[in-house]
């Protein structure tokens, strides 16, 4: 039986338009700061990259700082913010981020900052009042994702961006998961930082970048030294063919994603129906309308999630963020909703893609029912 791979938020599938763009750069022999005819090369097709990243969010190029990926923006973002600063220290986020967040910020707070996570609603949305009641005089940062990884909750950037801006603080997102489904405007959402990933927008896994208003570089002290590269913001050796595969990935991005969010959203809505018509109860996890196109987070009550999962090997999901495998317990994301750990640990995520076929979602409805029904007949046995 054919593999259905359904875990997109983890990783997504590298573009063959990716990869033939990123060929010749693979075959370079050029280190991108280098001033000879090698080195030069690798240059041009860097800040060709680097544009086309900039057009996928609405920036400046010189606005655009290449990473590993979006935990290293994140920690770049924050620690560099922060170890910048003068007088602020208070960083305001919320419960439900990325690990690569709250561990930074436990890792900031035991080195003295003020941290505070703002709770979410049951539907993963963050509460605006009790959001600006937490940023103060003090805030220096407001680090909020854009989309969550485990429910694709939107946050209302634009409200938050506001509320920050009132009292002097900047706002960070982590857009690892949005940009897939197309560009956005960073003015119009009114971010100062932004981080992204190429591996989640079928570009290489191992690149990234910070997008960094000319004002924030300014206040940013670099948390990686050595080499001055990235206009001192960043150091070390660009990983100059991921940058390549991520340029052309934003590229295919910005030109392909509106309309296949729309085609995988019908895609998500049909499991979601088939997987309800089957097995219900079926419980939806996250907002009903304010999230992305390919997420679906559900819980099955009375079947064990891990065991639906060994019960359907073909079909690729998780339980939970690909970043928090290795702590065993329910997902930290669904108990910050109000979750009970027992409904946690019934919850699959199902990450779609802009490949994803309306076969497989047929075929994975199938199997992941089945395996529910033997689950929850196991358990009824053994009660």
């Amino acid at each position: 039986m054919r593999d259905i791979y359904l875990d997109n938020n983890a990783t997504t599938a590298l573009d063959e338009r990716v990869l033939e763009a990123m060929l010749p750069a693979l075959r370079h022999v050029g280190n991108a700061s280098s001033a000879h005819y090698a080195g030069q090369t690798a240059s041009r097709w860097v800040e060709s990259a680097r544009q086309q990243i900039s057009a996928l969010l609405g920036a400046s190029p010189r606005e655009i700082v290449f990473t590993s990926g979006s935990t290293e923006a994140n920690n770049l973002a924050l620690k560099g913010l922060v170890h910048g600063a003068d007088r602020r220290r208070r960083v305001v986020s919320v419960t439900t981020e990325h690990p690569a967040t709250l561990e930074t910020l436990s890792v900031l707070a035991a080195d003295g900052a003020d941290v505070a996570l703002v709770p979410v609603d049951r539907c993963g949305v963050v509460d605006l009042q009790r959001l600006g009641n937490a940023i103060d005089d003090q805030t220096l940062l407001v680090t909020v994702m854009a989309a969550n990884n485990e429910t694709g909750v939107l946050a209302p950037l634009p409200q938050i961006a506001e509320i920050a801006h009132a009292r002097g603080a900047v706002l960070h997102a982590d857009a690892t998961q949005l940009l897939a489904w197309g560009g956005v405007d960073v003015d119009a959402l009114g971010v100062d930082l932004l981080s992204l990933s190429s591996h989640k927008m079928h570009g290489p896994q191992g690149v990234g970048a910070l997008f960094l208003r000319r004002e924030c570089a300014q206040r940013l002290a670099p948390v990686q030294h050595g080499g001055g590269h990235e206009r001192g913001i960043r150091s070390g050796t660009l990983n100059m063919a991921g940058i390549v595969g991520l340029g052309a990935a934003a590229e295919i991005a910005a030109s392909e994603g509106p309309a296949a969010a729309r085609r995988v959203q019908a895609l998500r809505d049909q499991l979601h129906y088939e997987l309800e018509e089957s097995v219900a109860p079926v419980i939806l996890n996250g907002h009903p309308v304010n999230r992305l196109p390919g997420t679906l987070n559900l819980s099955f009550p009375g079947a064990d999630a891990d065991a639906v999962m060994a019960g359907a090997p073909t079909v690729a999901v998780a339980t939970g963020s690909a970043c928090s495998t290795g702590h065993p317990g329910p997902s930290h994301v669904l108990t910050a909703m109000g979750i009970d750990e027992v409904h946690a640990a019934c919850s699959l995520r199902f990450g779609l893609s802009r490949f994803t076929l309306s076969e497989e979602i047929a075929s994975a409805a199938s199997l992941i029912a089945a395996s529910v029904a033997r689950v929850r007949l196991r358990q009824t046995e053994v009660a």
